[in-house]
């Protein structure tokens, strides 16, 4: 199965991003400060078949209630067309100082369509905004620091700050440890958490910020042979969209036990007053 990056990716995928960046200049006019491309598009595994368009744009004041009532309209109707569209309108003003979790000012993906769509529905509703907080950021603005894609704006040195090292490992904890979808699983592991625990490790080790499938190619060759075919397992359970059917469950167990003990200790090993992304 074919993955692609920024560069080489099908005209689709760039006719919906070329869409998505026109729209959002339309809405925000002058107070949009610069859109940029994080996650598969930008770490260069993108699966036209399973991968989102991940996207942070930054504006210098808050979009204000009609702004975000047409901003979430127009994403209603550009999501999933083909791709489904994740996106965080920031302010740049909440970046500097950094501070985590960061706040957002506007965030879509496709588990809030229903949302969305209720409150558009409702003309008497009121558009509330949003204003919380996503300690995903300091994931997504480390990716973008050093492997994003500016798609218009300001240059990305410019408008991210550096992510604090204890901030990023903060933010990915959760998610790879997790009981539910981690390594933490009581049943064996499904091929996405094998695959983001093989590039969390990778970062922990070597500083390296990988995409899922990069952390497997990165585990293939650095852990013990005996977990070897469990990576191989998943990187083509990954590439192929097999599901997690495919996997060997004694073995994919074994894998997750190794990460998730590896990783618990590097995390206790952090001082997070002292370790800072380079």
């Amino acid at each position: 199965m074919s993955q692609y990056a920024w560069d080489n990716c099908p005209a689709a995928v760039r006719d919906q991003v070329a869409r998505l960046v026109s729209g959002f200049r339309a809405i925000a006019g002058d107070n949009l400060l610069g859109v940029y491309l994080h996650g598969s598009l930008a770490l260069g595994c993108f699966n036209p078949l399973r991968s989102d368009l991940d996207i942070l744009a930054v504006t210098h004041a808050a979009l204000g209630a009609d702004a975000g009532r047409r901003l979430a309209a127009f994403l209603l109707d550009v999501s999933q067309q083909p791709h489904p569209v994740e996106v965080s309108f920031l302010l740049h003003r909440d970046l500097h100082p950094w501070r985590h979790p960061a706040p957002f000012d506007f965030h879509y993906g496709e588990s809030w369509r229903a949302a969305y769509t209720a409150q558009l529905a409702d003309d008497d509703q009121p558009w509330t905004g949003q204003s919380h907080t996503d300690p995903d950021l300091a994931a997504h603005i480390t990716v973008v620091r050093q492997r994003g894609v500016r798609l218009c704006g300001q240059p990305i040195p410019e408008v991210f700050p550096d992510v604090p090292r204890a901030d990023y490992l903060d933010s990915v904890r959760g998610d790879v440890l997790s009981d539910e979808f981690g390594l933490a699983s009581a049943n064996a592991p499904p091929v996405y958490a094998l695959l983001n625990g093989c590039r969390t490790l990778a970062y922990l080790v070597c500083g390296q910020t990988l995409s899922k499938d990069e952390g497997g190619e990165w585990a293939r060759r650095h852990l013990p042979p005996a977990y070897r075919a469990a990576v191989e397992q998943a990187l083509f359970a990954y590439r192929n969209l097999a599901g997690d059917e495919g996997l060997d469950k004694a073995a994919a167990l074994a894998l997750a036990e190794h990460l998730r003990y590896r990783i618990t200790t590097h995390f206790s090993d952090e001082s997070p007053a002292t370790n800072v992304l380079e």
